[in-house]
């Protein structure tokens, strides 16, 4: 909207900037009109060029727009998709962390079962009847040990036994002493009391006398309490006297029981190690006959079979009997040759080498020793024989002789330098001077072309084996390279014409009716495969080679062997599991016996503490009677010499000082007594701590012992059932691996998805950026698209502009000639007509209101004016004028208004003139050129101004 009213603005100010021009009633050149219509319509084409500029401006900055939105909204989804591609791999990585942890757990699991494995195997190894045998004397020894413990527990229990009889006795002297010490000392207290009561009487005091009776009032009191204690307490004396002679007994069958449980269980001992050990030979009568079985089945695992595929045999055998026809053809005999391609993959693909562990030695390829090449052509012997076989032709023999010859011939190849593998040929003088040499005719010759498997780091067999490099390589590798040479020259030798095959399959009508082979490796490490004429020197001391059908035999021989082995051990194992669960019921009762005199040892200990406290008690209250007794006796001496004469009373107390002393006497001795006691117990009881640390130490001893038989047990019972522990432990290993291979493979796909997520995730941050360069792109071209907008905008804005000038020029320069024409032909109105100054009818030109109008819809006043100058000041802006007539005389006056104001007044020539000289303007005479320029230059002017032109400036 606002660029439309801006639009609107500019076109305005330039009909105002042109609406003073009044036209002139002079001459119009005839081809203004046409010229300024011409620069109309060109104004036209280029405003309707400039519009569509804008609108394809516009258009652009839609589609910019729009692309913009487009792509905000692409990386509004990039954003996305990678927040959810980013948040996936989150979440996967988080199930591989786990399926990592679940790998490890089952690798350290099957670490564990294969360590558990390797001792079960060490196990079996060692479970032989000799192992056996010193495992059930050791388990006997330990026993023996074990009964020597108990001997001297039972040994150390006495002796704690006596020492406990010695501090008991001690105990009780201590007791007895300071018994007589107190009592002792309450001796001395009574005769102190009696010296005391002795100065009372001989004082005849009457509150003495009162305290005398009331003393041996408590004094019989106290004697009549103390004797019914210790006839109680005697009868406690008397039951548990009874309670520990009970236990004594009990103690007694309890000890017999555990004898007798004792000998029952050494004699099932006796049967189960008779038992175990007859398992034991069982055991390892199977483990023989299984290894013989293990050996022959890895033999045949690892046995090298050729197997020709169905029709082969016939179309070899036609093959070659075609070069023998008559009507021979060269174009057939490749044909058939091709014909035996078909073979190749079908056989390649049946025939596989298979390796052996036992071949693994390490051998030097430039000195193989006798004892190698005799292996490697053996094995040659047996490929080709087995080929043989399906053919129906003469086996081969291996021997010494045969590989003499073989070595002989890579001699004299290296003698001569002769590389096959360059020259493409045998060398037959190699051949032959071998046969003079060793007087061994040869047959044929087949090579195989290795030199470059040993020399280069490039895979060469047939089935992608890459060999290592270098002279030193395993009997199992030159095998592997024998086995590819033999495959592809049995069903890969059509370039060869087939030769190697047919000198392998023994068809060859050069082949001997007894032939050997041997085989060697010249210096160019090319294979050498020479067939040989077996005669008795080649027979001589010949191998004789391993066989599928012969090792089949053994294996069924050693399986029946087995077997019969397997149903002695398993009649073995059910005596010994019998005899085995015989012995642990026994342990079980000897246990229980054992456990029984423990129980009835410490209840008949506790009797005899019972019987200990009841005597002690015993005795302290009838020490006390005692001593009750005598206080009661003073009592009552001192209640009667209250009675005496006064020489007595006198006596009396003199006899009670010396009493009093001699106690004190007494007391002294007590008390040096009972410090003697007092050292006796302790040392009795540091000799009984003692005592009890030696049992302790015995039954330490006692516990490892018998932990020690628990192991020599558990380590019989391992020899005795080895195969059983042993094919435990594999099948834990096996658990345990396939349980790792489930997690491996479960990591492996967690971590190939995971792999894939962020592959995916990469790519939807790499569409994040795309995204976001495409939006930077998006947004600068929607800008320049804006720009570009504007520009036309700006462009149409002034081509409009001009346009609008260009019409209102177009216009009044159309007035201009319509107002000429009807001046110069005198057009007036008549009868609301227009007619010439003849009064005749002007076609085209019409009567509107009391105007004239044009064809071109000019409009003319019937009566034409005097001609109103056009003033242009000093800035460019038209100040129009307009005539006025005063008294007869013609003046011009300027005016604000932006209206052209048109005025008729009558004006003679010499007024006009003198109008002329007063405005110091030059007449307009009869040049249109005036008003046309006149109106050009404001024209001129406006579009300056619009446009902005500037003078030049230096």
């Amino acid at each position: 909207m606002n660029s439309k009213k801006k639009i609107v603005t500019l076109a305005g100010v330039s009909l105002v900037a042109t609406a003073g021009v009044v036209a002139s009633t002079n001459e119009v050149k005839a081809d203004t009109t046409s010229d300024n219509a011409q620069a109309a319509a060109t104004s036209q084409t280029a405003d309707q060029q400039a519009q569509a500029k804008v609108d394809q401006a516009q258009s652009n900055v839609n589609s910019a727009s729009q692309a913009t939105s487009a792509a905000q909204s692409q990386l509004d989804s990039a954003n996305a998709a990678n927040s959810a591609a980013q948040a996936d791999v989150n979440s996967q990585q988080a199930i591989v962390n786990d399926a990592q942890a679940k790998v490890d757990a089952a690798t350290s699991s099957v670490s564990t079962a294969q360590d558990a494995e390797t001792k079960a195997q060490q196990n079996a190894d060692q479970a032989t009847s000799d192992n056996i045998q010193k495992a059930q004397d050791a388990i006997a020894n330990q026993e023996a040990q074990i009964s020597k413990d108990t001997d001297a527990i039972n040994d150390a229990n006495k002796a704690v036994s006596d020492a406990q009889s010695a501090v008991d006795t001690a105990q009780k002297k201590v007791n007895n002493a300071t018994t007589a010490r107190d009592n002792q000392q309450k001796n001395v207290d009574a005769a102190s009391d009696a010296v005391k009561n002795a100065q009372a009487i001989l004082d005849n005091s009457d509150q003495a006398k009162k305290q005398a009776q009331d003393a041996l009032n408590k004094a019989n009191q106290k004697v009549a309490d103390d004797t019914t204690a210790v006839n109680n307490k005697q009868t406690d004396v008397n039951n548990a006297a009874e309670a520990k002679k009970n236990a004594d007994e009990a103690l007694k069958n309890a000890n017999d029981a555990q004898t007798s449980a004792q000998k029952n269980k050494d004699a099932k001992q006796a049967v189960a190690d008779e038992a175990s050990a007859a398992l034991a030979d069982a055991n390892a009568a199977v483990k023989d006959a299984q290894a013989k079985v293990d050996a022959i089945n890895d033999k045949l695992a690892s046995f090298n079979t050729i197997t020709l595929p169905a029709g082969y045999k016939d179309d070899l055998i036609a093959y070659y009997n075609y070069f023998g026809n008559s009507n021979y053809n060269q174009d057939e005999a490749n044909n058939l040759a091709q014909d035996l391609l078909k073979y190749r993959d079908q056989a390649m693909s049946q025939n596989k080498f298979k390796d052996n562990l036992s071949d693994d030695r390490v051998v030097d390829i430039d000195n193989l020793n006798s004892t190698d090449r005799a292996e490697l052509s053996q094995f040659v012997a047996s490929l080709i024989n087995q080929v043989r076989t399906q053919m129906g032709t003469n086996l081969v023999i291996s021997s010494p002789a045969a590989d003499d010859y073989a070595e002989q011939v890579s001699q004299n190849y290296n003698k001569d330098n002769w590389n096959s593998a360059d020259n493409g040929k045998h060398d037959q003088s190699a051949l032959n001077n071998a046969t003079d040499q060793l007087n061994i005719s040869w047959n044929g010759e087949n090579m195989g072309l290795d030199q470059s498997i040993f020399t280069t780091d490039y895979t060469v067999l047939t089935d992608g084996t890459k060999l290592p490099t270098g002279n030193k390589q395993t009997i199992n590798d030159l095998k592997h390279l024998i086995y590819d040479d033999f495959i592809s020259m049995m069903f890969d030798d059509a370039d060869s014409a087939w030769g190697h095959a047919t000198n392998f399959a023994g068809i060859d009508n050069f082949a001997a009716e007894k032939q050997a082979v041997g085989f060697s490796l010249d210096k160019f490490y090319n294979t050498h495969y020479d067939l040989v004429e077996a005669n008795q020197k080649v027979e001589e001391n010949s191998y004789t080679l391993p066989s599928i059908n012969a090792l089949t035999q053994k294996l069924a021989d050693a399986k029946d062997d087995l077997s019969i082995k397997q149903t002695d051990q398993a009649s073995k194992q059910k005596a010994n599991d019998d005899a085995q669960n015989a012995l642990s019921s026994a342990n079980q009762v000897l246990v229980a016996a054992q456990n029984d005199v423990k129980d009835k040892t410490a209840t008949a200990q506790n009797a005899n503490d019972n019987l200990t406290a009841a005597q002690k008690a015993l005795a302290a209250l009838q020490n006390q009677l005692s001593a009750d007794q005598s206080n009661q006796k003073q009592a009552k001496t001192t209640f009667d010499s209250f009675d005496a004469d006064l020489a007595t009373k006198q006596a009396n107390l003199q006899k009670a000082t010396d009493s009093l002393k001699a106690e004190q006497g007494r007391l002294a001795i007590a008390q040096a007594d009972l410090d003697n006691a007092n050292k006796a117990l302790s040392n009795a009881n540091n000799n009984l701590a003692q005592k009890k640390q030696v049992v302790e130490n015995n039954k330490e001893a006692l516990k490892a012992d018998n932990d020690k038989l628990v192991q020599l047990q558990n380590n019989l019972s391992d020899l005795q059932n080895a195969p059983k522990l042993l094919a435990t432990a594999k099948e834990q290993v096996a658990t345990a691996q396939k349980a790792l291979a489930d997690a491996q493979e479960a990591y492996n796909v967690a971590n190939d998805k995971l792999t894939s997520l962020k592959q995916t995730a990469a790519g939807t941050a790499t569409n994040v950026s795309k995204a976001q360069q495409a939006l930077a792109e998006a947004k600068n071209n929607e800008a320049t698209a804006k720009e570009a907008l504007n520009q036309a905008q700006q462009e149409l804005v002034k081509l409009q502009q001009k346009e609008a000038l260009a019409k209102q020029v177009a216009e009044e320069q159309a007035k201009l000639a319509a107002e000429k024409e009807a001046k110069d032909n005198g057009y007036h109105i008549e009868n609301n007509q227009v007619v010439d100054a003849k009064g005749n009818s002007v076609n085209g030109w019409t009567v509107k209101g009391n105007q004239i109008v044009s064809p071109t819809n000019a409009t003319v006043d019937s009566a034409v004016s005097e001609t109103t100058n056009v003033n242009v000041d000093s800035k460019g802006q038209v100040q129009p004028q307009t005539s006025v007539t005063t008294n007869g005389v013609k003046t011009v006056a300027a005016t604000e208004s932006a209206n052209p104001v048109s005025t008729t007044t009558v004006q003679t020539r010499e007024q006009y003139k003198q109008q002329l000289k007063s405005n110091n303007q030059l007449p307009q005479t009869g040049n249109n050129d005036s008003a046309v320029l006149s109106l050009a230059g404001v024209a001129l002017a406006a579009m300056l101004s619009l446009f902005g032109i500037k003078k030049r400036e230096y």
